[in-house]
């Protein structure tokens, strides 16, 4: 934010989104990572006087991701200046490609799944958070176990293929309902094991940590 602010940019725009869209009926609800959820609120506070003295507007307003039509009338009342015609275009084509980007993911685990299968290799299941893709934040560690000749899937790659998981705690979170399925996914498959990415000491994870062993060690 500051970096933006340092190169003259005068409007910033960073909503909160405290759901995540439902993936997972089974769940108890599916709310966001607190962070994605409320942390423009953080910056808002935090960096109020920078943005007065640099003239920056920045609006960071609670969005309804999981309703693309909510999403439209929310977005319709933040942006008026703007043709409602155009803002329903516009979110229309952003969700249809986070569908297909979704997809994508889905059919290429699929795709490495058999892969292995046909061969008899071995997979890791690298389960975490979105932002675990950011190389600074995930270390290089996916390359290093494809060096090691393992292949590699996200947690969201296979986590349909994974049976709902009765687990102890409160199963709210879309990026935990995630893991667990994930893991209960590898508890079925011969030749995969599971490796949970952890970062910025999440308190969430030391729940979500414990139930993932639990999962994975009720199989061995």
């Amino acid at each position: 934010m500051q970096s933006l602010v340092n190169d003259g940019v005068k409007f910033i725009f960073y909503p909160c989104l405290p759901y995540e869209r439902v993936e997972d009926k089974s769940a108890d609800n599916h709310y966001n990572c607190p962070v994605v959820g409320s942390y423009p609120e953080v910056i808002r506070l935090n960096m109020r006087d920078e943005f007065v003295k640099n003239s920056v507007v920045f609006t960071a307003p609670v969005l309804p991701f999981a309703s693309k039509r909510r999403m439209t009338a929310r977005l319709c009342e933040e942006f008026p200046d703007i043709p409602k015609i155009k803002i329903r275009a516009a979110v229309g084509k952003a969700y249809a490609e986070q569908d297909r980007f979704s997809d994508w993911v889905r059919r290429t685990g699929e795709r490495i799944v058999n892969k292995l299968d046909a061969c008899g290799g071995h997979g890791i299941v690298l389960a975490g958070r979105p932002y675990h893709l950011d190389p600074e934040i995930n270390h290089g560690i996916g390359k290093l176990l494809n060096s090691l000749g393992l292949a590699v899937l996200s947690e969201d790659a296979v986590f349909e293929e994974g049976n709902f998981v009765k687990v102890n705690v409160l199963n709210q979170w879309t990026y935990h309902a995630r893991l667990y399925r994930a893991a209960e996914f590898v508890t079925r498959r011969e030749g995969f094991n599971l490796v949970q990415l952890v970062s910025f000491g999440c308190g969430i994870d030391a729940i979500t940590t414990d139930e993932m062993r639990t999962i994975l060690e009720s199989a061995g």
